[in-house]
């Protein structure tokens, strides 16, 4: 049974997206003090906890894309311009000018949450052309 070539390209990109969201989560992220407890916090807890959420929201924008593209040339047009801002973004966000005042970690997760949203339109525009 074949594979539909979007199905495939979310899967790839959805799995990228999350295992950096999951590297930035264990190298940048700390995770605050539990209430009432003295323990410290789990930390490959937190990861992949962020790791699982961050792959189910880029699995959801991906089939929402690819929902949105297949509406015709208007479909297309918007997913693209949506390629474009989310591109932007991730210059914009990976040099502080927008969430200057934020963390690393969110700025790094910020950047690839934009880059998944940047990638996906071209990606689908040059599946279909196949």
């Amino acid at each position: 049974m074949p594979v539909d070539p979007e199905t495939a390209a979310i899967a790839v990109v959805s799995l990228i997206g999350a295992g950096a969201v999951a590297v930035v989560t264990r190298r940048h992220y700390e995770p605050p003090p539990r209430e009432g407890e003295e323990e410290p916090p789990e930390p490959l807890f937190e990861t992949g906890v962020f790791a699982v959420l961050s792959g189910g929201l880029f699995v959801g924008l991906g089939y929402a894309l690819a929902t949105v593209g297949g509406w015709g040339a208007l479909g297309e047009v918007a997913t693209m311009a949506l390629s474009l801002v989310g591109l932007y973004s991730v210059y914009a966000t990976y040099t502080g000018r927008i969430a200057a005042d934020t963390d690393r970690a969110t700025a790094l997760i910020g950047t690839i949450s934009a880059a998944v949203l940047g990638v996906y339109p071209p990606l689908f525009f040059a599946l279909s052309a196949l």
